[in-house]
């Protein structure tokens, strides 16, 4: 259920804009998704293609770009992509502390991959 309301709300804000942008067709809807959403992109497509059934966005392409979980290390402040251990079991790999890649230490912060944002919609607008 997590996808269907994330793909309700990119419906909800891609009509909304095509609405404020005299937009005739829109043919695309471009959205980043972090990692740490924990949003399955096979999952909000088909939820996508439900929830635009009878609006201007039915039928329209979802095109989702994956965005890398980023930690901070509160030991020694180094920033990069979030890496999983390999002796932690896939399943609960996201949930797991994620190491530091420098110095080791569990002490990190998640500081990027929560976001899902709407970068941009493809259309065809109409002249005013």
């Amino acid at each position: 259920m997590h996808e269907f309301s994330a793909a309700c709300s990119i419906v909800d804000a891609a009509v909304q804009a095509a609405e404020t942008h005299n937009v005739k067709k829109v043919t695309a809807v471009n959205v980043e998704v972090g990692e740490f959403t924990f949003l399955i992109p096979e999952q909000l497509e088909f939820n996508f293609e439900i929830a635009s059934k009878e609006t201007i966005l039915e039928g329209v392409k979802l095109n989702i770009k994956k965005v890398r979980g980023r930690i901070r290390c509160q030991q020694c402040a180094h920033e990069g992509e979030a890496q999983m251990g390999d002796e932690v079991p896939s399943q609960i790999a996201m949930f797991a502390p994620m190491k530091c890649p420098r110095c080791q230490s569990s002490s990190t912060v998640i500081i990027g991959g929560k976001d899902f944002v709407i970068t941009n919609i493809e259309a065809e607008v109409t002249a005013p």
